[in-house]
């Protein structure tokens, strides 16, 4: 019963915030094209929507498409899946997906429609809309407002984290005139042109809207929602955000600031924030695997901030339709023959690709760059095998292994050497985010580290062929043709 009255109360909120999401940002239909030179055009609409109460600003907290925050692109690029034959020829109308696959030189072209663009900047839009105006609300304690601020702040971090990740060059790659992304922190529907913020300007923007939108929010989530930003899972999020800059020391005091937060955090809303054992996956005809599900927001007991668990036993498949994905060589590797339950639970046993039906990966929301458990435990176990604290990298690693393993097969990792304790760390990445995008942004974060190179697969052998990942397309690719959009649901145009 209570179960049912949380997700009854989830769709209703979750429907008035479509609906209020939608007034507000069709009523401004700004375009965004490009060539390949610097500049975006917007052709504006002057009509706005004005909410006058506090109850407005914070239903437009969560919009619908908050969840949906990561290109589902990414999740095929990396080296941890692989396409039979068959499926690639199933997407004939996704060709930007069969591009992305093959590490095109160009992914998109201007005929075709990019709706995670669309959807980042709609959401941008209403961020913008009450950072700008929420303190006028009238006869309400400015506390309050603040608070609402922050989190539109926070959101709109990641919401341009999310858009740098893959519309421009990794950071570590970029200097100060790289282009990367706009910038829009006015919604000045006079813009014609907005012209792409260098990649290390827009990394500083976001750090910046973190550290503003901490000084306000509560120190622990307040409302039963993954979508809430309060203190700990913003800390978490500039920690990631930092992690993907290569700033490992300070993503490391970020990390341990988490940690001695959540220390204080108590089971509220049934939030665990521990890792979950699977050792514990009880099937059950709701969830045949056992896992938390993607349908309970409060049950997901490994989910910081806005994550979404990406299996669905319930299909058959990664992708709709019954076409399978596969495990690529390179995942199942790094896979002990038995006792790894993420393994069992990931793969099917069965599927359309009849003969290879034991890597089947499973259908699920396939594609997140939220923050989850399994995320931080992973991020501080490396921050401190890169700082040569070899105890402390351990203690995570091995908790994690702990609640992946069969205690019948787990045993304690054990070294002094911290190289090889990060190749270990970044080994256990690739299996525990299977297809959710993760991989990828790695494979861009530790292309020029030496340990972290050497453990990414640079070809793809396709119909015979083979293709060749190359630093230039880990986010050129995406540069040119991916900005030939509408912010909102425009055509593109030259």
């Amino acid at each position: 019963m209570r179960y049912n009255t949380i997700i009854n109360k989830w769709s209703i909120l979750t429907e008035q915030c479509h609906k209020t999401f939608i007034c507000l940002v069709s009523v401004v239909v700004m375009f965004f094209s490009a060539g390949c030179d610097d500049f975006l055009d917007v052709a504006p609409s002057s009509s706005v929507s004005i909410p006058t109460f506090i109850e407005d600003y914070e239903n437009m907290l969560y919009p619908f498409y908050l969840k949906y925050n990561a290109n589902p692109i990414l999740a095929v690029m990396g080296d941890d899946v692989y396409w039979s034959k068959s499926f690639y020829n199933s997407w004939s109308g996704n060709e930007q997906f069969r591009r992305a696959y093959l590490w095109s030189d160009e992914i998109y072209d201007q005929t075709m429609s990019n709706t995670h663009w669309n959807q980042q900047y709609g959401m941008i839009y209403t961020f913008n809309k009450i950072v700008d105006e929420v303190r006028n609300v009238p006869n309400e304690a400015m506390g309050n407002l603040l608070v609402i601020e922050a989190e539109a702040r926070a959101y709109r971090a990641l919401t341009y984290f999310n858009l740098v990740s893959v519309y421009a060059k990794p950071y570590a790659l970029a200097n100060e005139n790289d282009p990367g992304i706009p910038v829009i922190q006015k919604n000045d529907v006079t813009e014609t042109k907005r012209e792409r913020t260098p990649v290390r300007e827009v990394y500083n923007f976001i750090i910046s809207d973190l550290d503003s939108a901490i000084k306000y929010l509560p120190p622990h989530p307040t409302k039963a929602s993954r979508y809430q930003a309060a203190g700990l899972n913003v800390i978490g999020l500039k920690a990631k955000v930092l992690y993907h800059m290569n700033e490992y020391g300070r993503a490391l005091t970020e990390l341990e600031n988490f940690f001695e937060l959540l220390a204080t955090t108590t089971s509220r809303f049934n939030y665990s924030y521990a890792l979950f054992n699977y050792e514990n996956a009880t099937p059950s005809p709701y969830d045949p695997s056992g896992l938390p599900s993607v349908y309970n927001p409060v049950a997901d007991v490994e989910d910081v901030m806005i994550n979404e668990y990406m299996f669905d036993p319930t299909k058959g498949s990664l992708y709709p339709g019954g076409i399978a994905v596969l495990a690529s060589n390179h995942l199942m590797s790094l896979f002990p023959a038995d006792g790894d339950r993420r393994k069992e639970l990931m793969l099917s046993k069965t599927g359309t690709d009849a003969d290879e039906p034991d890597r089947v990966i499973k259908e699920g929301h396939y594609s997140n760059t939220g923050i989850s458990i399994p995320d931080i435990y992973l991020m501080i176990a490396e921050c401190y095998a890169r700082s040569n604290r070899t105890t402390e990298a351990l203690k995570y690693l091995n908790e994690l292994r702990e609640n992946r393993l069969t205690p019948a097969t787990y045993t304690e990792l054990s070294s002094s050497d911290s190289q090889v304790i990060l190749r270990w760390v970044l080994e256990e990445r690739i299996k525990e985010f299977v297809a959710t995008g993760h991989r990828w942004l790695d494979m861009r974060r530790l292309w020029n580290d030496p340990v972290g190179s050497a453990l990414i697969e640079k070809t793809r052998t396709f119909d015979g062929k083979t293709y060749t990942l190359t630093e230039n397309r880990l986010g050129g690719n995406f540069l040119c043709c991916g900005l030939h959009h509408s912010i909102l649901w425009g055509s593109p145009s030259d």
